[in-house]
């Protein structure tokens, strides 16, 4: 990465708009979660399914609640200046929403973020499940 930008600002940064898109998704805060994501969002989840933004908000706000999003240790790489890829696990705590049943899902996860107008945005999204332990 460029020398104006070093590595452990670019991993503070990262790291805390990541918590922010945690949070979001744990409040049911679609329009902080929106804010966090580019337009042109894609969004692979663990069962296959693509989506772009609206759709994934529209998941998110309406049929899936997330009861808790944590990450184990990610790894951030500078592609350049403005983009960034952040890999690791997750394990997400879900319901749909008309049933009591929860779900923990454990992943492995890619990121695109890319920053524009100063501010980090989620451009690409894909969760892969985790192998059985």
């Amino acid at each position: 990465m460029s020398g104006d930008y070093p590595q452990e600002q670019l991993e503070r940064e990262l790291t805390a708009r990541e918590a922010e898109r945690r949070q979001a998704l744990v409040d049911d805060d679609m329009p902080r979660l929106a804010e966090l994501m580019r337009d042109d969002l894609v969004h692979i989840h663990t069962t296959g399914i693509v989506q772009g933004k609206a759709e994934l908000l529209g998941h998110a706000g309406t049929f899936l609640q997330f009861l808790n999003v944590q990450r184990g240790p990610l790894t951030i790489r500078a592609v350049s200046p403005t983009v960034a890829v952040m890999t690791g696990t997750m394990t997400n705590t879900v319901k749909r929403r008309d049933h009591d049943e929860r779900v923990v899902v454990e992943s492995v996860v890619t990121q695109v973020w890319v920053r524009e107008a100063d501010a980090w945005r989620v451009a690409s999204f894909q969760a892969t499940r985790a192998p059985a332990a």
